[in-house]
């Protein structure tokens, strides 16, 4: 007997593989913000919630790193009240399991620094409070509308080359927060 799908066969057997799909099982959100302007420097503190569970963990303690990235925009309005990106920022961490240790390390790839933690909740545990002193850009003025909008996402380009191709497929990998949004205030 001879198989033949048509296009719209195969679409509706990949809606229905994915539905059945259980949902993530990892979560980030940013809870809440501040942002304020002194001295041309703008100080950031956000509320994060970082949850880790799933294939995520498992490849995490099989000492598969993953690298959070947190994502910085800075809008500014417009005649007509809507907001255009200004100015962006990635600041970069990167988790890992040491096995020999049994602990989690959780690097800032910017300043270097890394910290050791003796279990993946207290790691992200860290994170919750999130900081960042940016420099104002050239051409914004403290007296411009501005926004601060910021994210937190797992860059799954850095993964090794299979597990890649699975994060993109597969919905628990997909560890990205919606954009938290809030106003900069000038003092």
């Amino acid at each position: 007997m001879k198989l033949s799908f048509n296009l719209k066969q195969l679409q509706l057997a990949l809606v229905i593989f994915f539905i059945g799909l259980p949902a993530a099982l990892a979560d980030f959100t940013v809870e809440r913000g501040t942002s304020n302007v002194v001295d041309r420097l703008i100080t950031t503190s956000a509320r994060l919630n970082l949850t880790i569970s799933g294939e995520p963990e498992v490849a995490l303690s099989k000492g598969i790193g993953l690298m959070l990235e947190v994502q910085t925009e800075l809008h500014r309005s417009s005649l007509a009240s809507i907001y255009f990106e200004v100015a962006a920022w990635k600041d970069r961490y990167l988790i890992e399991y040491q096995g020999l240790s049994n602990r989690f390390t959780l690097t800032h790839l910017g300043t270097g620094s890394t910290q050791h933690f003796a279990t993946l909740s207290e790691t992200l545990s860290s994170f919750t409070q999130y900081r960042s002193k940016l420099p104002l850009p050239e051409g914004v003025s403290t007296e411009d509308e501005l926004q601060i909008h910021l994210r937190v996402i797992l860059d799954r380009g850095q993964l090794p080359g299979p597990l890649r191709l699975i994060a993109l497929i597969f919905p628990e990998w997909r560890l990205d927060s919606s954009w938290g949004r809030w106003p900069v205030n000038v003092p």
